[in-house]
């Protein structure tokens, strides 16, 4: 495909190209009071404006995004502009058009540190809808750059880290970011850095049997476990309710359990609070980063009052009423997230929460 001819969104959104390597994220006047850091792959996201199946003889059109889970929770923490926070993602990217199209993407929104590299090329999703409303995936990401990311690249970010986020998708993409995730995961809780582990099953990427093993041994290191309802389904099979997911899972990883449930909401277990809260009704168009949006607002409700360690810290009550607080505005970003096409176009403001909260009756659950 040739890039020119695929059209994009709004100017702020569009991707652009240029030679950076590396882009700082402006530092704003309040002190930092929470550093994440994630890792991970991001791609440039072809979505066919035509319905039907991936066709490589259709020039399109295409609407051009910047997507990958990781760099999707730093931008959505962004847009929720939370004082002090400092997010990071470190990657590697192909010295090619879509490397510079996600370093001019990402410019400016958070600290990126992704060098670009001549032996391996950026990846590429394509994102297709079909007549049914169904929408499929498909890759081209085998021995990408990001594939080739080492622990030895993420721990000079984790020395001041507060938090460390990661997915299941970067285990699947390599044998060396297998082994960048267990290092790094391992390091983190040696170091008393807690950890966000969010499953993001892929199917295209692997079979539910090589995935459980490996997700059954990341478990443990979590601080954070977040599922959804399908994909515990799907990899573990178990039948059980979403509640009963929450409470098995939390009696491996101790801490907090969050299991969503589409467009019924989510429930979170900590061992002590076990916390429903329901789903929002909106005008649908694309699930695509849901997922990573309704993290990024519960992290963000989270790191309002304070690090990830004090809220685990905190007492049975506070947590529970930070519990509340933070799926209200989880359902909410995943929610709206959905109305727009991309990745993160459609995430909202702290303010934009803090409305749609307040219509739905519950402003006592705004930011």
């Amino acid at each position: 495909f040739l890039l020119t001819t695929f059209y994009f969104l709004a100017p702020a959104e569009m991707l652009e190209w240029n030679n950076n390597r590396i882009s700082p994220r402006p530092t704003k006047s309040t002190p930092r009071m929470t550093k994440l850091v994630t890792f991970g792959e991001t791609m440039v996201s072809y979505n066919a404006k035509y319905l039907g199946p991936f066709d490589p003889n259709v020039d399109g059109p295409y609407e051009v995004y910047c997507a990958g889970a990781e760099s999707n929770v730093c931008l959505d923490l962004e847009r929720l502009d939370v004082p002090g926070l400092e997010t990071v993602w470190v990657s590697k990217l192909g010295m090619d058009d879509e490397g510079d199209a996600i370093l001019r993407s990402l410019d400016g929104r958070t600290a990126v540190v992704a060098p670009q590299v001549r032996e391996n090329p950026s990846g590429i999703a394509y994102v297709n809808h079909m007549q049914d409303g169904s929408i499929v995936k498909s890759y081209r990401r085998k021995g990408s750059a990001a594939s080739t990311v080492t622990f030895d690249d993420v721990r000079p970010h984790l020395a001041d880290a507060d938090a460390l986020h990661v997915t299941g998708i970067t285990p699947a993409l390599s044998p060396t970011t297998h082994d960048a995730i267990f290092q790094t995961i391992e390091f983190a809780h040696d170091n008393n850095v807690p950890v966000i582990f969010d499953v993001n099953y892929r199917p295209p990427i692997w079979e539910p049997s090589d995935a459980r093993p490996v997700f059954d041994e990341m478990l443990p290191y979590s601080s954070v476990f977040k599922v959804g309802h399908d994909e515990a389904e799907t990899v573990w099979g178990w039948s059980l309710s979403a509640e009963e997911y929450a409470r098995r899972f939390q009696r491996i990883n101790g801490r907090l359990v969050i299991v969503t449930r589409d467009a019924d909401g989510a429930i979170a277990f900590d061992g002590a609070n076990l916390v429903e809260h329901p789903g929002y009704p909106i005008d649908f168009v694309d699930p695509v980063g849901a997922g990573d949006a309704f993290i990024a607002g519960f992290l963000a409700e989270v790191f309002r009052q304070g690090t990830l360690k004090s809220f685990l810290a905190a007492s049975d009550d506070k947590r529970r009423k930070v519990l509340e607080r933070s799926l209200a505005v989880a359902n909410v970003c995943g929610a709206l997230i959905c109305t727009r096409r991309g990745d993160t176009e459609a995430m909202p403001t702290a303010q934009e929460v803090a409305a749609f909260l307040e219509s739905n009756n519950q402003s006592d659950n705004t930011p």
